[in-house]
């Protein structure tokens, strides 16, 4: 019977037939877990993956850095702030002292002028930035 089904069979036949096996064995070695892939699409896709995967990595670490870098610049602008704040309310207070001493009309005495001097260096020397500091003198 298998002799006549060969001889009955037309060249389209024949081609329907492997089509349909090719099929089946196709089917049959998904099913296994075989796979093939001569343009390597699914090796092509994994490097993309890969790489975008990697990108975001390295981004996301620079993403941390800048944040840690934000605090530590708040950090320290918060600093030089409460320091200006300090110089500032030092020299108020000088200033009023000074203002309403019993010898505020007095000529100063030398030693008291030159502590006087030297307290404004300090604070001159804490903060540059304070109106009415003048710039150091460049040695050289």
């Amino acid at each position: 019977m298998s002799g006549r089904l060969f001889r009955a069979l037309t060249p389209l036949g024949w081609l329907t037939a492997a089509l349909a096996v090719a099929a089946l064995l196709l089917a049959l070695g998904g099913g296994l877990g075989l796979r093939w892939d001569p343009l390597r699409l699914q090796a092509r896709r994994l490097e993309a993956a890969e790489q975008r995967l990697e990108q975001a990595r390295s981004q996301a670490a620079a993403r941390r850095l800048e944040a840690a870098a934000r605090g530590r610049q708040i950090e320290s602008l918060d600093a030089f702030h409460r320091n200006t704040l300090a110089v500032t309310e030092s020299t108020v207070a000088a200033e009023t002292k000074a203002r309403i001493a019993d010898d505020a009309e007095t000529p100063l005495d030398p030693a008291r002028a030159e502590r006087l001097r030297g307290h404004d260096r300090e604070l001159c020397r804490l903060s540059p930035a304070v109106a009415g500091c003048a710039a150091p003198v460049d040695p050289g």
